[in-house]
């Protein structure tokens, strides 16, 4: 499990990204308080987070080819300086008291548009810095970054909203941003031969080719959005009314069962950073199967202490695909195309979730929020069983 962070590089990224991600945890208790404090409203918290989605989504097939044609530690580098500035000029407008909404969308403009270049830099740039035999175990760890925000980024956020104020939970966040900045200018990886020049747009068309041409690749990538629509839909819309309506809970229901989700992502983590996974096609099309059914059993079990260990089960199962696609996805893409592949990745994970919340609302409305989990897992089962029946999945090592 170790083994990774005695990578020098590896380490520094590692340590930054963590710290960077606590961050992102903080600002996700502060931003709903900031919307309503200028007189936003849950359409101006809808706008917000549509506005980030549909930038990443529009940049994110350019973020992979400029990853393939730059050093990908340079690109980091500016998503970092970007993302920062962007969290620091809201810091500094809240505590003038100037801040607008549209200010704010334009923060998550660049929020969103750094994110479709930091995210295919850095998954192109963990294969470049550790051995190819510890690459799930630096997967793995790097999965942890996310989890141990989860466990204590929104309860810093919280303390720092209400004891400091705004600006300061903002001015935190950016902090963090900066000093990931610092962590990974301090790395050397190795250097790569730049690709020939070409134009942008043939690169993108290159990186669709090959992605079309691997048959486990776009199979996957595709179920996956299906998959990722039954999941985010119930957990964003149905969860808070299942607790209210069904469960007869409040704030501090709901809180447990995310943390005992963020308790089995831990647990996955670790583990998978301990073991060795050889049929990565199957192994991930049957946590797949497992978060269907962990899904369905969110929305029909109302024994609390049962309900808890489920959803601890289907982080895990989170995770466990998480860690092992991406995994699979660097092991068997050239280096010279996996930004590009990583950006159609997100892109087609990407593509459906602007109308998850939609299609569970309309659910929820119709039928109540425990058929919403129902319909999700269901989803999860019928798209992730049949894969298994797919020769080139279950020949992925």
């Amino acid at each position: 499990m170790l083994d990774p962070l005695r990578q020098r590089d590896f380490r520094l990224l590692w340590i930054g990204r963590t710290i960077s991600v606590f961050g992102d945890f903080i600002n996700s208790v502060a931003l709903p308080f900031q919307i309503l404090a200028i007189g936003g409203g849950p359409l101006e918290l809808g706008i917000y987070g549509a506005v980030t989605s549909v930038a990443s989504i529009v940049f994110v097939l350019f973020g992979g080819a400029i990853a393939d044609r730059l050093p990908r530690r340079r690109i980091i580098l500016a998503s970092d300086l970007a993302s920062g500035g962007a969290i620091a000029a809201i810091a500094l407008l809240s505590a003038a008291r100037e801040l607008r909404l549209e200010q704010l969308y334009a923060a998550a403009a660049v929020l969103g548009a750094a994110r479709s270049f930091f995210v295919p830099a850095i998954e192109a740039l963990v294969p470049e810095i550790v051995p190819p035999d510890v690459l799930q175990a630096a997967n793995s760890i790097r999965g942890l970054s996310r989890q141990l925000g989860l466990l204590g980024g929104p309860l810093v956020g919280g303390l720092l909203v209400a004891f400091a104020g705004l600006p300061v939970a903002f001015g935190a966040d950016a902090l963090t941003f900066f000093v990931s900045f610092g962590a990974l200018w301090l790395a050397r990886p190795p250097t790569r031969e730049p690709p020939p020049p070409a134009p942008i747009l043939r690169q993108v068309r290159e990186g669709l080719a090959y992605t079309f041409s691997v048959s486990w690749l776009w199979i996957f990538i595709f179920a996956w959005s299906i998959v990722l629509l039954g999941m985010v839909g119930p957990l964003e819309v149905a969860l808070p009314l299942l607790v209210r309506d069904v469960l007869h809970g409040d704030a501090r229901l709901f809180g447990t069962i995310i943390a005992a989700s963020g308790v089995g992502q831990v647990v996955a983590g670790l583990a998978l950073a301990q073991l060795k996974v050889s049929r990565l096609g199957v192994a991930i099309c049957v946590f797949a199967v497992i978060g269907g059914v962990a899904l369905i059993g969110i929305g029909l079990i109302t024994d609390v202490p049962i309900l808890l260990t489920v959803s601890a089960v289907f982080g895990a199962q989170f995770v466990g695909v998480g860690v092992l696609w991406t995994t699979a996805v660097q092991k068997h893409v050239p280096h010279e195309l996996m930004g590009r592949v990583i950006s159609i990745d997100f892109f087609g994970g990407a593509l459906l979730l602007p109308i998850a919340p939609i299609v569970a609302a309309a659910i929820v409305a119709a039928l109540g929020p425990a058929a919403a989990f129902v319909i999700g897992g269901a989803i999860s089962l019928a798209i992730a069983g049949p894969l298994l029946l797919v020769p080139s999945i279950r020949a992925l090592e």
